[in-house]
């Protein structure tokens, strides 16, 4: 319970720093909500392939839902936003396993997120793709253990109609901590979501 607390807390400041942001004519929003799967053997000796190892390394949230963000535009292809996750690790990183242990994982990130939809423009099938980049810190909860992070993202919205779209992203979670449950602090999120857009009008 006091993790969540926590959590709470630190979702309802970063909420907070979201609204006093730069402000347009218009509100910007953007809510997205899906599912995760986090791989704790992600490391700097990593190679490509074995990112997409899932049945090895992905831990796959038991939850259909268990990942949530909000972001607001901000202008000049900028966003900030903040999102929630968790999820529960029995997948460790080589030569950290703990056989018949499941931890759980709790994530709460900020981003500044800057889209790529000038610089790569695509459409199909009546449907936008939008690429993005983003930056930002985080705040992890596994095991008994708490620590900062400092993420890198890219990802993918990919529009249906002009409010509803996809949501695919891939993150690495660089962890600040010496725990023994980590390999060498690296942490990848892959997530997809529901998203929807919309405004704020100042009317």
């Amino acid at each position: 319970m006091k993790k969540i607390i926590k959590l709470s807390i630190f979702i309802l400041s970063l909420l907070f720093v979201l609204n006093i942001n730069s402000q347009d004519e218009n509100y910007k929003w953007q809510f997205s909500f899906g599912s995760n799967a986090v791989d704790v053997q992600a490391d700097s000796n990593t190679s490509f392939t074995e990112f997409f190892d899932v049945k090895q390394n992905w831990n796959l949230s038991k939850s259909p839902v268990s990942m949530f963000m909000v972001s607001k535009y901000v202008g000049n292809n900028l966003s900030v936003g903040v999102s929630a996750s968790f999820n529960s690790i029995s997948n460790y990183a080589s030569n950290f396993e703990l056989q018949g242990v499941t931890n759980d994982y709790f994530s709460v990130d900020a981003m500044v997120k800057y889209d790529l939809s000038e610089l790569i423009s695509l459409r199909l099938l009546d449907m936008d793709f939008h690429p993005f980049v983003g930056v930002g810190p985080g705040w992890t909860i596994f095991s008994e253990e708490s620590y900062m992070t400092g993420n890198g993202s890219i990802g993918l919205d990919i529009w249906l109609n002009e409010a509803f779209g996809l949501t695919f992203m891939s993150e690495y979670k660089q962890n600040f901590s010496d725990s023994i449950l980590l390999d060498e602090g690296g942490t990848m999120r892959w997530s997809v979501m529901l998203t929807f857009k919309f405004d704020q009008d100042s009317e």
